[in-house]
């Protein structure tokens, strides 16, 4: 009787091993949109699963091979809060109703993260427990065994003789920490002797039990050593290695076969086709290697889209940041033009401002659509620009003024440059204009500088660095809005060598982001 038990507990771990691997399968490959679709053709042509859903992280079922389960929700069952919490990659539950039919199932589930790594619901599938009982009609065996199962709680299913078993049975394979077989005698509720083999199953809390009436006793005399033990025992071997090959030869080579196209598509090897599946595998098989890659070709498809959209997108932001800088280097000519007619020496200085916080802009939006990502700025190259064209701009050559940079590799995004590009010109134009009053000659450093606190944009003088050479009126007010903006700490200090430096100390980039 062990070993008739023992079968049945393998081929019911045969179905639940199969599990596993489907649903790495589906998940590589998993359906957006009309999913319900493609789970109900798998679902139909895999029997011994009764249905396949997708929930989403609060436990509702967004996706389902049966339509009327789509809504109902799961956050209470046992299995959905392991996956959740235990960050387990598969769950296997206990024997639990479904919500509908109200048939005892068990729920594989395979646990579903966002690219972040964190818990986004689970993909699951539903065994039903009368798979998993399979009818053996063996020589040997009396006319009435059956085979059932068992859970560590002691419910029975499938069978015609217990709902429950017997505590003390119940008791006896707890105490085995549910790994260990075991053969017993007991009484069925209606009073029947029985003797019971319980073999457990791997993975998962069940046992495979088969019954039968206690038979009576047998005079040695008539017993065939060969009849009643070797050749039922050479029968299962055979009937064992038939099982394996099959499954293996059927079932599980052409399963490894799809895992790995599988992998294939998840690493965007979308045209890869399953010719040997659709060529020589079950036609289950088949049906589920062209699902796979009706997939792929939907998934590179919509890539292939996206793709160009983005693209032109790109494309028209450049076009437009083109534009933008066109349209500034207009303004700057009429400013121009404009200052050639005015005569006030405050007019033309505060011409000339204008003019300075102009060609900032204009290099930003230059900067941006000559480099590929139109979303952020190279320090280095941008800094380095735009100290030359303030250079030329305010004359520092003529004051003998000289305008020297020291920048740090690193990458800002456009909406940061705008404020710091603007800060920096407002900045070194106050040193060239207050630091040196007697034009005696001087230097400005332009520093940008990654530390482990974060960005650091500071302009040093070694000019005068009294009160003279400190921003007044709308400069100053202008640097202190900038730095707000970028969510800065503004200072101003005097420099070592006698001069002044104003600087902003800027959060880290992933600070910064969260502040934003």
């Amino acid at each position: 009787m062990s070993l008739v038990a023992e079968e049945a507990a393998d081929r019911a771990e045969i179905v639940l091993s199969t599990a596993p691997p489907l649903l790495d399968v589906i998940s590589a490959v998993e359906p957006n949109g009309a999913c319900s679709v493609e789970f109900a053709k798998l679902i139909d042509s895999l029997p011994q699963f009764s249905n396949m859903s997708i929930v989403d992280v609060n436990g509702a079922v967004i996706c389902s091979a049966l339509a009327d389960r789509v809504g109902l929700s799961v956050a209470d069952r046992d299995w959905f809060n392991e996956l959740r919490d235990s960050g387990a990659g598969f769950v296997q539950s206990a024997a639990t109703q479904s919500l509908v039919s109200k048939e005892w199932t068990l729920a594989v589930a395979k646990r579903r993260e966002t690219a972040a790594g964190k818990f986004d619901g689970a993909l699951v599938i539903g065994v039903p427990i009368a798979s998993l009982v399979f009818s053996l009609d063996r020589t040997g065996l009396p006319k009435d065994s059956e085979i059932a199962l068992l859970d560590p709680t002691g419910r029975v299913f499938a069978s015609r003789y217990w709902a429950a078993m017997n505590a003390d049975i119940t008791a006896k394979l707890a105490e085995s920490g549910g790994a260990r077989s075991g053969f017993f005698t007991t009484r069925t509720g209606e009073g029947q002797t029985r003797q019971i083999a319980i073999v457990p199953l791997s993975p998962g809390p069940l046992y495979a039990m088969l019954s039968a009436p206690v038979l009576p006793a047998i005079a040695l005399e008539n017993v065939s050593a060969f009849g009643n033990f070797a050749l039922p025992l050479l029968a299962w071997l055979l009937a064992l290695g038939t099982v394996w090959l099959a499954t293996d030869w059927l079932v599980l080579r052409w399963i490894d076969y799809l895992r790995r196209i599988a992998g294939l598509y998840a690493s965007g090897k979308l045209t890869v086709q399953p010719l040997r599946a659709r060529r020589q595998a079950p036609s289950e098989i088949t049906i589920l290697a062209d699902t796979m890659q009706d997939m792929a070709m939907k998934i590179r498809d919509r890539t292939i889209k996206l793709e160009g959209a983005l693209e032109a997108r790109d494309a028209a932001m450049k076009e437009i940041h083109h534009r933008v800088k066109n349209n500034l280097q207009i303004i700057n000519s009429l400013l121009s033009l404009q200052s050639r007619k005015v005569s006030d020496p405050a007019a033309l200085a505060v011409l000339d401002d204008a003019r300075t916080r102009i060609n900032a802009l204009s290099l930003i939006h230059r900067s941006l659509y000559e480099h590929n990502d139109i979303r952020s700025v190279d320090v280095k190259s941008f800094f380095s620009e735009l100290v030359t064209h303030l250079d030329q701009a305010l004359g520092a050559e003529d004051q003998k003024v000289r305008i020297e940079s020291v920048i740090d590799e690193d990458t800002i995004d456009a909406d940061s440059a705008v404020p710091l590009a603007l800060f920096t010109a407002e900045a070194v134009t106050n040193a060239i204009k207050h630091a040196f009053p007697n034009l005696t000659g001087g230097r400005v450093l332009v520093s940008y500088r990654v530390t482990p606190t974060g960005p650091v944009l500071s302009i040093e003088d070694d000019g005068v660095g009294g009160p003279e050479a400190t921003a007044r009126g709308l400069g100053s007010a202008l640097m202190t809005a900038f730095a707000r903006q970028v969510r800065g700490q503004l200072e101003e200090l005097r420099s070592p060598g006698g001069g002044r430096i104003v600087k902003i100390t800027m959060p880290l980039k992933g600070e910064l982001a969260a502040a934003k």
